[in-house]
């Protein structure tokens, strides 16, 4: 069984909501500047999407470790 490209895009996007709200909450614990946390949450949350959907697609062409289906 395999995903569709809008699937991969989809997880990305939903795994990197989570992504950007831990990363701005621990950035300004760290620094106390909320401004500052939010530009740079969203900054590493745009770069880790486009590298995540790359991943996956990668992966998803990667025959080691999968289960031929019967």
């Amino acid at each position: 069984m395999g995903s569709t490209y809008e699937r991969s895009l989809i997880k990305g996007i939903i795994w990197e909501i989570i992504s950007f709200i831990i990363t701005t909450i621990a950035i300004y614990i760290f620094f106390g500047d909320i401004l500052q946390s939010l530009r740079f949450s969203l900054v590493l949350t745009l770069f880790k999407s486009i590298l995540f959907f790359f991943h996956e697609r990668t992966w998803k062409k990667v025959k080691w470790g999968k289960i031929k289906e019967k």
